[in-house]
């Protein structure tokens, strides 16, 4: 198996990297991340021009027909460059349509959240919001008008979504549901949280009688989705590595020490090795976890959970690896280290942090 994009995804690639550092530099990331919002014009442009969103959704329903590769090098340019932009939470919330809407819910959901006109935001971390004992939100009276009440917390850009896709018990209280609400109706706050991670800032949703629409409660339709963003968060993390080996390399060549560059001493030289040798196996997981998730096999729930577990201990080891180069101006605010190892700290928990993957894959593979 031939573990590389081809020369058409690679020159995609190129494309939107270039598009990201002209439109979405750092100055400008800063400057949303500031505000605690995202960034509109690039989201704008990206969804507009682009279709980002939507790249591999079959063309019959509105996407852009490509495969799920092509949305794995989205997410590994918009976590290279941090850009503040819901593409998560709108796949998500696409793919849970998709996989679990009726066809009116098809028609009526997916053309705003495909050309980017609405933003969605999928309120879960994982897959134990899913479980009977986790759910945090309950489906009242009728099935077929349900309303919902509870409180879903750390919900990325949740303050700026238009359509949210939220779980939640099911009016019999045997199972858990995803259920769709839009932002504006009846008994939804929606309150801006502080976040770690300002490129990625989280917002606390309130549901107090809120009219909702069911997806679906097919918990296997419900792991598939989770599995697809756990595998899209693992190449955002992986794109963000990159980025930091490489800003590290850059530096340890230019910052003099003693009279020498300080990438000419062997501690320096160890922990950049370190980073790559992370990195490449980090890469060969990803990549896997990708093409699964394009032919959508049996093994993909596992190796999901693999690639997200790994390419997040490896974004941390780089982007402490990184501050430690930079040494004590890696971690002031003008520099840029740091908000890759807020980036890094705030993805480790995201969809289950390292125990939970441990314990998760020993029960798909029945140890």
């Amino acid at each position: 198996m031939y573990f590389a994009f081809d020369s058409d995804q690679e020159e995609f690639r190129s494309s939107l990297r270039r598009l990201l550092s002209e439109r979405a530099p750092m100055t400008r990331v800063r400057e949303v991340a500031e505000h605690g919002t995202y960034d509109a014009e690039t989201w704008q442009l990206l969804t507009s021009n682009m279709g980002i969103p939507g790249l591999h959704i079959a063309e019959e329903f509105g996407g852009g027909g490509f495969s799920v590769l092509e949305t794995a090098i989205v997410a590994q340019e918009l976590g290279r460059a941090l850009t503040p932009v819901p593409m998560l939470g709108t796949t998500g919330a696409i793919e849970a349509v998709l996989r679990l809407g009726s066809a009116e819910q098809h028609r009526a959901l997916l053309p705003e959240l495909l050309d980017g006109s609405a933003i969605g935001a999928l309120a879960l971390s994982g897959a134990k919001d899913t479980t009977v004992a986790a759910a945090r939100v309950r489906a009242t009276g009728d099935p077929s008008a349900p309303l919902l009440t509870g409180r879903l917390d750390y919900v990325a850009f949740g303050h700026v979504a238009d359509l949210l896709v939220v779980p939640a018990l099911t009016p019999a209280g045997d199972t858990v549901g995803l259920y769709v609400i839009e932002s504006g109706a009846a008994g939804v706050r929606i309150t801006a949280q502080p976040s770690l991670d300002p490129t990625r800032p989280v917002a606390t949703v309130e549901l107090t009688d809120t009219p909702a629409a069911l997806l679906g409660s097919d918990p296997e339709s419900i792991g598939r989705v989770v599995d697809l963003v756990r595998t899209l968060l693992a190449n955002e993390a992986l794109g963000a590595a990159e980025a930091v080996l490489e800003m590290a390399v850059t530096y340890a060549k230019q910052r003099v020490q003693f009279n020498r560059p300080i990438g000419s001493f062997q501690a320096i030289k160890h922990k950049c090795a370190d980073m790559a040798i992370a990195i490449d196996a980090a890469q060969a997981t990803v990549m896997y976890a990708s093409m699964c998730a394009e032919s959508d096999n049996e093994e993909f729930p596992r190796v999901a959970v693999m690639a997200k577990s790994q390419a997040a201990e490896c974004l941390t080891l780089c982007a402490s690896q990184n501050i430690q180069i930079h040494g004590g101006i890696g971690f002031t605010w003008e520099a840029d280290p740091h908000l890759y190892f807020r980036r890094a700290k705030a993805t480790e928990p995201l969809f289950g942090d390292h125990a939970h993957h441990t314990d998760l894959l020993a029960d798909l593979v029945g140890i």
